[in-house]
């Protein structure tokens, strides 16, 4: 028996996000953004950070961006500090965005501080904050992308609870 054009294809529907499960989700991604969880998953993550979109080859090299800085280690693991929900949302609503905050305890080498180019800041650790925009659909991250700007968008009383280390 044949089918007709519209019998044969099927649709998927995208069960709508859930916020009270985005946090273990997130958290899943900082782990592969540094290595500690494993490149493969069912469904791919796809990074992009200052220097665009990482391509498979690219993610070793990815990894080592996140967690070294000028030939020296990170003092002290990725973590995650906040993660913010973007825009208004419906709870029926399959696509959701939040700007998560990741700091790092990072090398600098020494540099020029402030304006005063006679102030020298000493090389060593110093906390570093970026800012991440998470693209999601129903349940699963399409995408996380690097933008310092994406810090704008966040509306402070929207924080998720429970989502990041204090």
């Amino acid at each position: 028996m044949m089918l007709s054009t519209a019998q044969a294809t099927s649709w998927v529907k995208i069960p709508p996000h859930d916020p009270s499960r985005a946090c273990a989700t997130i958290e899943t991604a900082v782990a592969q953004m540094t290595g500690a969880k494993p490149d493969f998953d069912l469904w791919p993550l796809y990074f992009s950070d200052d220097f665009g979109h990482v391509e498979f080859g690219e993610r070793a090299a990815f990894i080592r961006s996140m967690t070294t800085a000028h030939g020296k280690p990170d003092n002290k693991p990725l973590r995650i500090t906040m993660v913010w929900p973007v825009g208004k949302r419906k709870a029926k609503d399959a696509k959701a965005l939040y700007v998560i905050g990741l700091q790092r305890d990072r090398w600098f080498p020494e540099r020029e501080g402030s304006f005063d180019p006679m102030q020298i800041e000493p090389a060593g650790y110093q906390i570093d904050t970026s800012y991440w925009l998470v693209t999601f659909s129903g349940q699963n991250i399409l995408e996380v992308r690097e933008g310092r700007s994406y810090f704008d968008f966040i509306k402070y009383h929207r924080r998720l609870k429970g989502c990041a280390d204090n």
